[in-house]
């Protein structure tokens, strides 16, 4: 699972911390976007607390720094759900989607 209290330092620590957005926190993300924005649709406060709030953007923030490093495109690099959605169109099952997608990530890669 992946820790967020790590620091992302690598294009595949950006890959899982976006399947952690995605899949572990059901999180509907754009790496442009401020944490502190995200509210629970069913009673409109926010998603996280504020303590969470910093520590996940710090961690999209480290995700920004890398792919500008690598020359890379952040969307393009945390693009899980678009990947998950393609893979269901094409006629796999959402389970079988999740376990393609999910990244297991330790830190060391």
């Amino acid at each position: 699972m992946f820790d967020e209290r790590q620091p992302i330092t690598t294009l595949a620590g950006v890959k899982a911390f976006a399947s952690y957005l995605f899949f572990d926190l059901e999180t509907a993300f754009h790496p442009d976007d401020d944490f502190a924005e995200y509210v629970r649709g069913n009673d409109n406060r926010s998603s996280f607390s504020p303590v969470r709030t910093e520590r996940l953007n710090q961690r999209m923030s480290e995700c920004h720094d890398i792919c500008r490093s690598a020359g890379v495109d952040i969307c393009e690099q945390m693009g899980i759900a678009v990947d998950y959605f393609g893979m269901i169109a094409n006629g796999a099952s959402p389970d079988e989607a999740r376990k393609t997608l999910y990244i297991v990530f330790d830190g060391t890669q």
